[in-house]
């Protein structure tokens, strides 16, 4: 597994957080993953987000054996920079280390083309998109009412439609990516989950292991409904279950 060293920003450089990071890279390198998780987490408990920081932590949660919490922190990390390819190859890797194994149901056919398409880009890489569509639509919307010949008239009311258009699938493309990186989803961290059909204890209608992502669909009290990836629902305690 290929380790992820880098700074993480640069204002934290004269910082006792700072210090704390390089200080967990150091132990990591020489082998010491738990001092390394210690001081990893100690950085987190500052409040600090960082992709470098969580896929750090995964890493050294990876090398410790426990792959539930190296998969959380991956999949931390995937969220702040979901196109890291280090970050990707690691979380694959972890998630051949659990238990569960789903057949994920496949998409509709547009379901599946919109997120493919949704995902050439970033959720702020189409709101860039988004917004330097709008500013030229609205060009050439003042060019539509300022001059006077039918055939600039025409090409301008044509343009600005097809701008118009385009700049609705790039916002579109921006609040699928951004439920994509936001949606409500914790991992396992119990060895063995029996998933209920009510929040109260109930006969178990299926069994789920530490490790497995879930999505997180609604909360009573201290209970989660969540949803495996192949689409079957149910009902866990809050305990069983870290929020990503």
């Amino acid at each position: 597994m290929k380790k992820h060293i880098s700074p993480i920003i640069a204002v934290f450089f004269a910082t006792q957080t700072f210090a704390s990071f390089e200080q967990g890279n150091t132990y990591f390198i020489s082998g010491e993953y738990r001092e390394a998780i210690e001081s990893y987490m100690t950085v987190v408990e500052s409040g600090l987000v960082s992709p470098e920081l969580y896929f750090n932590l995964g890493n050294a949660f990876f090398r410790t054996g426990d792959f539930p919490r190296a998969i959380l922190f991956y999949e931390r990390a995937r969220r702040l920079s979901p196109k890291d390819d280090d970050i990707l190859l690691n979380l694959g890797i972890a998630n051949t280390r659990i238990t569960d194994r789903f057949e994920v149901m496949p998409d509709v056919f547009f379901v599946h083309w919109w997120k493919t398409f949704s995902g050439i880009s970033s959720r702020d890489g189409w709101a860039v998109i988004f917004l330097v569509l709008v500013f030229i639509s609205v060009l050439c919307l003042a060019w539509y009412f300022l001059t006077f010949t039918y055939d600039r008239k025409k090409l301008a009311f044509y343009t600005f439609i097809l701008l118009f258009v385009f700049s609705g699938i790039a916002l579109g493309s921006a609040i699928q990516q951004h439920r994509e990186q936001t949606r409500p989803a914790g991992i396992i961290m119990t060895h063995r989950v029996d998933v209920s059909s009510t929040p109260q204890i109930s006969r178990p209608q299926f069994t789920i292991h530490a490790g497995t992502k879930v999505d997180i669909l609604d909360e009573i009290g201290n209970y989660y409904r969540i949803r495996v990836p192949d689409g079957n629902t149910g009902w866990i305690s809050k305990n069983d279950l870290e929020v990503i």
